[in-house]
């Protein structure tokens, strides 16, 4: 197997809720396998208010590991979450991926290939280990996304939580609004619109062995549904200023 230059930086973070029993396998395969990724790394947990042992267990790792930085903010959501996981970020790549133990970070070195003529490699679940009701959530979410903002119909995994991202994307499309599970879709859609490179790469998707999953609970829908909306309003106000700019 050909073996590709190490990336200049990364920024590794992980967006936590309640995940004590994860965080510290989650964290420990980070500073096995950064290393042979980048030359220089931080990993950083997002603590987005946990109300177990979270923050405590991710503490003492970082007060044990210099690479290792914990941020703690009220319970925002997983969008919020990732926000401050990509304002945090201090190198030239961004990584983020849950910290639920669904992926195995060892595949991060199929990205390296791709980084060096994409400004995101995107990673999409070659199986779904969640079961029936997520996979049809995704799906439903994925034509959702086409019919009412013109997502791109070529990207396999909107939500898959293993994406690689240059901070010149991320500096690009800021701000950032959605604070639930839209964020994935608003981030990748406006990538797509301001013209970045992408790959996708398929990757193993694992059972959550501990702790509890909110992806499906209804707030978390209808916090979707009424992001989706807000988005779209903000594209067509978007689009309108750019049509007057161009007049």
């Amino acid at each position: 197997m050909p073996k590709y230059p190490k990336l200049s930086s990364l920024s590794l973070f992980f967006p936590a809720y309640n995940e004590q029993e994860n965080i510290g396998p989650a964290v420990k395969q980070a500073l096995q396998v950064l290393p042979t990724i980048a030359k220089k790394y931080e990993i950083i947990v997002v603590n987005d208010g946990s109300t177990d042992e979270t923050f405590h267990r991710a503490k003492a790792l970082a007060k044990k590991y210099k690479t290792v930085r914990v941020i703690s903010q009220k319970n925002l959501g997983y969008g919020g979450a990732l926000k401050r996981g990509f304002k945090t970020a201090k190198y030239d790549w961004v990584f983020f991926t849950d910290s639920d133990l669904q992926f195995n970070l060892r595949e991060l070195g199929k990205f390296l290939k791709h980084s060096q003529h994409n400004d995101m490699v995107l990673g999409f679940r070659k199986n779904r280990a969640e079961g029936f009701k997520r996979a049809m959530l995704a799906k439903m979410l994925k034509i959702w996304s086409r019919v009412l903002l013109g997502f791109p119909s070529n990207i396999k995994d909107t939500d898959c939580a293993f994406k690689l991202i240059h901070k010149d994307v991320l500096r690009a499309i800021e701000p950032l609004f959605s604070d639930g599970a839209m964020i994935s879709t608003e981030l990748l859609l406006k990538a797509y619109h301001a013209g970045f490179h992408y790959e996708q790469v398929g990757v193993t998707h694992y059972e959550r062995r501990f702790g509890n999953p909110t992806g499906s609970n209804l707030g978390v829908i209808f916090k979707a549904v009424r992001e989706t909306f807000m988005l779209r309003a903000r594209l067509i106000k978007r689009a309108m200023i750019q049509a007057v700019a161009q007049a």
